[in-house]
């Protein structure tokens, strides 16, 4: 018989919403939407669809489980913090898989959002009669991975093209789908994983946690200081930290440059202002950083494709 884990399984924060047939929906007390639904599949196995939207870092609950973990993320991007203070980041449309060895201590969401799932497999919990179902395909469930060295390492890959159609219907069917159906496409996902071999891998770049911490912070001072022109050449010469270090670090945290990211983030805080203020398009400009409002629009226009008076006619 399957069993619901406890709240301890979950980690700090969490709280059960909702426990039903299939699925369990767990929520965490952050700054924002945590949300967990658990499908306990076969002992052992539980398929976990996680909707974030929020900045906290969370631990991770279970550092001492004899476990392999698929990941996959369909939107955002997750920060890992490693238990040697090395750091890591998973792009969206990326496949992680990873074991005992490698689980990370924290993760973190640098775009404040990210939706994903995860398949955990229990290894000290898996029964003979799970081991026997994914037998008769020539699965061996406590094996997965065998090939890919998950005692050395993460493996990490873009997700292969006969695995992204599994992937789209799994979070398609989250929540809609009974739990019948989310084992047959776990068997479709572990025939496929099956057939992934080592070189199918990319190497993960790694930086220092004092690193992403110094990113980090010239980040936050270039978002509270948005109507002024502060250089990054400025900001780093209180920091231990290279220009070309600084632009390489950033681009793996947030997928853009500096610069780009920045603009980015002005004209959705733009497009908010647009939308549910009555400032002018020239204030909302200069409270932005730009003196110059033919400028202003261009950027606009480059972001969202269109020019903020037809995006405020649009959304009004």
């Amino acid at each position: 018989m399957i069993q619901h884990h406890g709240l301890e399984w979950y980690g700090e924060g969490a709280t059960f919403a909702e426990v039903c047939n299939d699925y369990t929906k767990v929520e965490y007390k952050c700054n924002g939407i945590g949300v967990l639904y658990d499908y306990a599949l076969f002992l052992g196995i539980d398929l976990i669809f996680m909707d974030f939207n929020c900045t906290d870092t969370f631990r991770e609950p279970i550092p001492n489980k004899n476990i392999i973990e698929i990941r996959h993320y369909q939107k955002g991007r997750v920060e890992f913090e490693l238990r040697n203070n090395k750091v890591f980041h998973m792009k969206e449309g990326e496949l992680c898989i990873n074991a005992l060895a490698n689980i990370p201590a924290a993760y973190s969401f640098p775009f404040g959002y990210s939706v994903g799932l995860s398949c955990v497999i229990d290894k000290d919990s898996v029964d003979a009669e799970t081991q026997q179902i994914f037998s008769y395909y020539n699965i061996d469930v406590l094996n997965l991975g065998r090939e890919l060295e998950l005692e050395k390492k993460w493996f990490l890959c873009r997700t292969p093209q006969r695995l992204l159609h599994i992937f789209d219907e799994l979070y398609a069917a989250k929540g809609i789908e009974g739990r019948n159906y989310f084992r047959i496409k776990l068997l479709e996902l572990f025939y496929h994983i099956k057939q992934l071999r080592i070189e199918d891998q990319y190497e993960a770049t790694y930086y220092a946690k004092e690193q992403i911490e110094i990113i980090k912070r010239i980040r936050q001072q270039l978002i509270e200081n948005l109507d002024k022109k502060i250089s990054i050449e400025e900001l780093l010469r209180k920091e231990p930290m290279s220009k070309v270090t600084f632009q390489a670090i950033f681009k793996q945290i947030y997928g853009d440059t500096p610069y780009a990211h920045i603009k980015k983030y002005k004209m959705n805080l733009a497009a908010v202002y647009l939308q549910e203020t009555d400032q002018s398009i020239t204030q909302i400009a200069g409270e932005l950083g730009y003196s110059n409002i033919s400028k202003f629009a261009r950027a606009f226009q480059e972001v969202f494709g269109m020019l903020p008076k037809d995006y405020r006619k649009a959304k009004k």
